[in-house]
């Protein structure tokens, strides 16, 4: 039996590209979603979105996925790593959700 969660879920975002911008002005904006750090190969665009709304940290893919707090991975990297970084999530113990099929 599973013990039932209490507060906000937390979430982590691979992928800081143009897609992003619509993913974090919802989900930012949800009392039980807590977005907690923001992933992408150029690190320095992953820092301004996460500056831009107020993500407290950001970092590299694995960042997100080493994060303690991260529950659900939000994978908007491109589709030719899409399963990649699922599989890697999902390794991590991750809950994943995919911008596009696999």
């Amino acid at each position: 039996m599973t013990t039932p969660f209490n507060g906000p879920v937390g979430v982590g975002f691979i992928g800081a590209g143009v897609i992003s911008d619509q993913y974090l002005t919802n989900l930012t904006t949800f009392p039980d979603v807590e977005v907690l750090i923001l992933g992408d190969l150029d690190t320095e665009r992953a820092a301004a979105q996460a500056e831009k709304y107020g993500v407290p940290a950001s970092g590299t893919a694995q960042d997100v996925l080493d994060h303690p707090g991260v529950q659900v991975v939000v994978n908007l990297t491109i589709p030719a790593v899409h399963t990649e970084i699922s599989s890697q999530a999902i390794a991590a113990g991750k809950h994943v959700w995919t911008e596009k099929p696999l």
